[in-house]
């Protein structure tokens, strides 16, 4: 099963998925991919809040800011994964250097592949993601572009999940699409 918790950021997103991770892997292993690159102060105590949250879970943290589909053969069968978060991974990918002649498009599936892979190693696969507004008067160029690529990711998880916890005019609200 597929499930993809979707927001605008410091929603709660985090705390909905590791609740869901829990309820979902009952007495089974438990996997947390841990996706961003802390850059300075507020990526540091980023990454600390989020460590404390699932604190005491039983959360196994595999770190992989880049190219998912390579830790596929480290988990188990069995197992519920939550990967967090989309809109990490996927800004890590389009600014790793070795992917600065990739075409968009090519990367986008790059990324969507390696998410399925993950989906294929275990029962469940949690999928936290940030949406943002198509357009904003603060946007520069480049901030245009990630937030188009943010925006076709999230389209193809759309897509792709079985289920979809959204946070869309203020509040939570669950589709179950398959």
């Amino acid at each position: 099963m597929v499930t993809l918790i979707i927001g605008v950021p410091d929603s709660g997103k985090s705390q909905i998925a590791e609740d869901l991770a829990m309820k979902l892997a009952g007495e089974h292993r438990k996997y947390y991919i841990a996706t961003m690159v802390p850059f300075g102060k507020t990526g540091q105590e980023r990454i600390q809040k989020h460590r404390m949250q699932r604190d005491g879970k039983g959360f196994h943290t595999l770190e992989c800011p880049l190219d998912v589909h390579t830790i596929v053969n480290q988990m188990e069968p069995d197992a519920t994964v939550l990967l967090e978060c989309m809109s990490n991974l996927l800004g890590n990918e389009i600014y790793a250097e070795k992917n600065q002649d990739v075409e968009p498009q090519e990367l986008l599936e790059h990324v969507f592949v390696g998410v399925k892979s993950i989906s294929k190693a275990c029962a469940n696969l949690v999928i936290v993601s940030n949406e943002f507004a198509m357009e904003d008067s603060n946007y520069d160029d480049e901030t245009r572009y990630y937030v188009s690529m943010m925006h076709e990711m999230n389209l193809k998880l759309r897509d792709f999940a079985d289920d979809i916890y959204e946070f869309t005019e203020g509040e939570w609200k669950h589709h179950e699409v398959h």
